[in-house]
């Protein structure tokens, strides 16, 4: 066993290791073992190999393995399993995460999550750039934006712009609008692309809303607006879509949850 798991060592090195980088090594090597696992070179419950035998086939120190190995752990890709050491974590349990707007009702103990109904409002291609470019669109391909209201238990209504690549995900554009409506994305685009959201990134700025949001949603002309944004990566780093909530004030609680991996 030990001499198979050395060989599979070296052959992810040979397969994987990049010839130059600029990266510092435990990057390096989290990078590799995360692309590895991404092509199937290990499958999920697969026994990774020891950190001595990382150390053996790799240009990495003990201590340099142990970091890319514990922050893979905190990512949930690899997990650390007694008497097994390091083994490749079943990514398909994200797939189904992360749920956004996940509001709770009072009237449970403990609360539960509200019912939630979308519609499309409008689709189309967006050529220019603007603030989702740095995370999808980097050299300025087109986006597909989809509009979009959440009705929270048909009291609170939320309006959302959707963006993501066009040409990675072209369902989206080719599907008609109406097929679109109570769809979720996130796990439309995993189960259709074999592309799971590993974790999200979110953040909370404030501005007035547009007037389409005002004309589609609760969130009042002149009044600022909380806006969520949430990225969604992919396991290899990818970002996936970008997506706005525009809240409007409510006494409502929205739950935020522990879908997010930082």
């Amino acid at each position: 066993m030990k001499t198979f798991s050395l060989d599979r060592a070296n052959e992810f090195v040979r397969r994987y290791w990049p010839p130059e980088s600029s990266y510092p090594k435990h990057e390096q090597l989290r990078r590799a073992l995360t692309e590895s696992i991404v092509e199937g070179f290990w499958a999920p419950g697969a026994r990774l190999p020891t950190e001595s035998e990382f150390v053996a086939s790799t240009p990495c120190s003990l201590g340099t393995v142990q970091r890319a190995l514990r922050e893979l752990v905190s990512q949930g890709i690899i997990e650390r399993r007694r008497g097994s050491g390091s083994v490749v974590a079943d990514l398909n349990a994200p797939t189904e995460m992360p749920l956004h707007m996940r509001y709770l009702g009072d009237d449970a103990d403990p609360p539960a999550h509200l019912p939630r109904y979308t519609r499309v409002l409008a689709r189309r291609i967006v050529n220019e750039p603007g603030p989702w470019s740095r995370y999808i669109a980097p050299d300025n391909q087109p986006v597909v934006r989809i509009d979009r209201v959440f009705s929270i238990d048909r009291r609170l209504e939320v309006y959302s712009v959707f963006y993501a690549d066009a040409a990675q995900f072209p369902e989206l554009v080719e599907l008609p609008v109406e097929a679109l409506g109570n769809r979720n994305f996130k796990v439309f685009m995993a189960r259709r692309y074999h592309t799971a959201v590993h974790r999200v990134k979110q953040a909370l700025r404030f501005e007035q809303p547009p007037d389409e949001v005002v004309r589609n949603s609760d969130c009042e002309a002149g009044i600022p607006a909380a806006v969520l944004n949430v990225v969604g990566y992919a396991l290899n780093e990818a970002a996936m879509y970008y997506q706005d909530f525009y809240l409007p004030p409510s006494s409502m609680v929205l739950d935020l949850g522990v879908a997010v991996r930082s």
